[in-house]
Formats: structure tokens, C-alpha cells, sequence
């Protein structure tokens, strides 16, 4: 025991026991959130005995808040530690969704580089666009005609034609490219 008597420091130690189960789970929540179990006790009684206006006393809506703050840092940390792998399982589903959207996209690239862009007079792409050389307006509008028409024979859309046609050609891609 102490406490402060006739200038002398008096303090005193009582120990006691908790029955009720919810009790015992709001202390040792009010605990485990860094509550100094000593301090609360000494402000309850100090209200109980003394009254007055003590802000520092614990209420169930207190712990409840402590107890939820706890728990979303928590959160905050798992998140913090798991986004770096969810980032990587991101870029690995989107490099193999690519990868299956170009194996499907290939016989579509190979009929454009076999057989859109070759006639009677050029037997491959290469002859067909040297025929153009240095005239890019009269390029720009044979690819335009000849990709609608593989377009329309395919079922796609100008746009995805022409985003093949790149695949299939990038050495055009400069010249062509935003003019298509």
C-alpha cells in the first residue's frame, strides 16, 4: 500500500477477479490495444468515489473503436504486404493473355503477310509496298481498301484490321501509323 500520508508516499496493491466472460474479453481487448489495465481501474474508482467530469475513462463504445482500429491496421498491413504479389499475378495473367490473344491472332497475321498484300505484279508484301515507294497518300489508300475488304471478309472491325496489319508489318508502322 502508498499513498501520500503526512508527507510520506502511500500506495497499496489489491488484486481482485473478473466472473463475467464479457468483462474478461473487454479487458483483455482494452489490453492487447495498449490499455494500462492499473491506470483505468484507479480513474473508475476515482470517479466512482470522487465524481467529477474524468475524460479519461474507458466506455464498451471506446474499446469497440480501439478493437476496429486494431483490426484495420491489420488490414492496412496484409494489403501493404500483399500488393506487390497481387501486381505480379496481374502482369503474369495479362503476358498470358496476350500470349493467347497472338497465338489466335497469328493465322490472321500470316493471311495478311501471305496473301492480302500480294498480287499478279508483287509476289510478296515487299514488292507490293516498294511499288509505292514515294508516294506514301497512294500506300495509305491501297492499305486502307484492302484492309476494309479483309475486314469485312473477316468479320472484324477496321480498327482491329488495322492494328493486325501493324503485327503483321511493323516496319510501316511510322509511315502508317494515326493515318489509316
Amino acid at each position: 500500500m502508498s499513498a501520500f500520508y503526512g508527507g510520506f508516499l502511500m500506495r497499496a496493491v489489491y488484486s481482485f477477479g473478473v466472473n463475467d466472460p464479457k468483462l474478461v474479453e473487454a479487458i483483455n481487448a482494452f489490453k492487447d490495444n495498449g490499455g494500462n489495465l492499473s491506470k483505468l481501474i484507479c480513474n473508475l474508482l476515482e470517479h466512482y468515489f470522487f465524481g467529477g467530469n474524468n475524460k479519461e475513462i474507458i466506455t464498451k463504445e471506446m474499446l469497440k473503436l480501439l478493437e476496429i482500429e486494431k483490426r484495420l491496421n491489420e488490414f492496412y498491413e496484409w494489403a501493404e504486404k500483399i500488393t506487390p504479389e497481387i501486381q505480379e499475378l496481374k502482369q503474369r495473367l495479362e503476358k498470358k493473355q496476350e500470349q493467347e490473344k497472338i497465338k489466335d491472332e497469328l493465322p490472321l497475321i500470316r493471311e495478311l503477310q501471305l496473301t492480302v498484300f500480294t498480287d499478279d505484279l508483287a509476289k510478296t508484301p515487299e514488292e507490293f509496298f516498294k511499288r509505292f515507294e514515294g508516294r506514301d497518300n497512294d500506300l495509305r489508300r491501297s492499305v486502307k481498301v484492302l484492309l476494309s475488304n479483309w475486314a469485312s471478309e473477316k468479320q472484324l472491325s477496321y480498327p482491329e484490321a488495322v492494328n493486325l496489319f501493324f503485327k503483321a508489318f511493323p516496319q510501316l508502322k511510322e509511315k502508317l501509323e494515326g493515318r489509316l
